[in-house]
């Protein structure tokens, strides 16, 4: 993906905000899908303060839905790993004014995770995703949930990170040391984390509470 530089700049450089809080992601463990779309033009999203995704009540008709709002929750994702996107170049040597590459855009960012001892009935049904427009919420080891929202610095609307590139592996006989795995890996769409945003449920546990009624 390309930059996008807004021209002609302000009267003068954009403000950045300093917090007075950190902002950390731990081990993510577990990973939600949903359709980008509930039905054609029409996002997937929690309204912030409305039906608050913060609150079991917003996630508990999407677990037991039969349209394209439903939510599905992964088994626990082990070895989980992100690789951001590097900047993508142009020129350097006598290509460009003093052998300095321009900067024309961002690679996307994969992420990869291991399935342990996991039935292969789950496996089969997640690689249906395939032909699905979904995206994920990341749940990490606080019970948190990781999704994107509208605005980082006022966010009135929470949503699934579009994923592109599902790819879930055949099964990797563990042998006698080991144990059984399959992999799983996607891509998220470069400047993905831009809008991150981090709910902290107030009445339930995001890793043991989103299950299918």
């Amino acid at each position: 993906m390309g930059l996008l530089i807004n021209c002609p700049p302000a009267a003068e450089i954009a403000d950045i905000p300093i917090e007075a809080c950190p902002e950390s992601v731990g081990q993510i463990q577990k990973i939600v899908f949903q359709r980008i779309e509930s039905v054609a033009g029409t996002k997937n999203e929690h309204v912030i303060g409305t039906l608050d995704p913060a609150t079991k009540a917003a996630w508990t008709p999407l677990l037991a839905a039969s349209d394209g709002t439903k939510v599905v929750q992964t088994p626990y994702v082990q070895a989980p790993t992100t690789e951001p996107g590097a900047a993508r170049t142009f020129g350097g040597g006598n290509e460009t004014l003093g052998g300095i590459e321009i900067i024309i855009g961002t690679e996307p960012t994969a992420f990869t995770g291991m399935f342990n001892q996991v039935p292969q009935k789950t496996i089969k049904a997640i690689k249906k995703y395939y032909g699905e427009a979904v995206g994920v919420y990341f749940v990490d080891e606080f019970g948190r949930i990781i999704g994107k929202s509208d605005d980082s610095a006022a966010p009135t609307k929470f949503m699934p990170i579009p994923i592109m590139g599902l790819f879930v592996g055949d099964k990797n006989f563990g042998g006698l040391e080991g144990v059984d795995q399959n992999a799983i890996n996607f891509k998220m769409l470069p400047n993905w984390s831009d809008d991150l945003h981090i709910v902290t449920p107030t009445d339930f546990n995001a890793l043991t509470d989103l299950v299918t009624p």
